[in-house]
């Protein structure tokens, strides 16, 4: 790598740096953000209760599977 590549390098990095420490400061970007991370903990919230509710469909449906054979057995 050459000097001239280091240079643009380490210049787009300091750069890319103050554009986001820019951006973190900003107001707009700071309401983005919490909307996102509210909208993700939702998201989230709503998996697991899906996952939950899927769990119980499934325990039931042994429960139901193995009440069956055990009736078939005694009958």
């Amino acid at each position: 790598m050459s000097l001239g590549k280091v240079a643009v390098f380490a210049a787009g990095i300091v750069v890319g740096g103050l554009i986001g420490i820019a951006s973190a400061k900003s107001e707009k970007v700071d309401k983005a953000t919490t909307a996102t991370i509210k909208a993700g903990l939702k998201a989230k919230d709503w998996v697991a209760d899906k996952c939950e509710q899927t769990k119980d469909g499934v325990k039931k449906a042994v429960a139901s599977g193995k009440k069956s054979k055990q009736s078939e057995e005694t009958a």
